[in-house]
């Protein structure tokens, strides 16, 4: 039986970021899916069920947080693993992530290795439970 590709969900109101994020991780053998609004991220969680999901804090409508704290109580969405990804680096914000159910943090501008790390760090959890 073939294991079918990972998926990873990118929430990110960035249009270049997404882009180029999903580029990366299609490159790394990911099926990635994108969303530009916390709404929309949302539903894609809900309906595909990714293994991970990669989030941004500021967005407009609906903040990073606010989804997080949403997957996190839903039964469908709630083990999906979720790495922050965004400006903000300050020790409190970084707190409010964790205490949204966040799994790992990273800023941007990200760095691709700390990135690729994160990714194996949060999937072997994902797998392993």
């Amino acid at each position: 039986m073939t294991q079918d590709k990972q998926s990873i969900l990118i929430i990110d109101d960035e249009v270049g970021l997404r882009n180029l994020l999903k580029f990366r991780l299609v490159s790394f053998g990911f099926d990635v899916l994108v969303a530009e609004d916390g709404y929309a991220g949302l539903e894609l969680a809900k309906n595909r069920r990714p293994d991970l999901i990669i989030l941004d804090i500021m967005m407009p409508y609906f903040n990073g947080i606010e989804v997080c704290k949403k997957l996190k109580s839903d039964y469908k969405t709630k083990d999906i693993p979720v790495i922050f990804l965004t400006v903000l680096a300050q020790k409190e914000d970084i707190e409010m992530g964790r205490q949204a159910g966040a799994e790992f943090f990273l800023t941007k501008p990200y760095d691709s290795g700390k990135l690729n790390e994160v990714l194996g760090l949060a999937l072997k959890k994902e797998m392993h439970g």
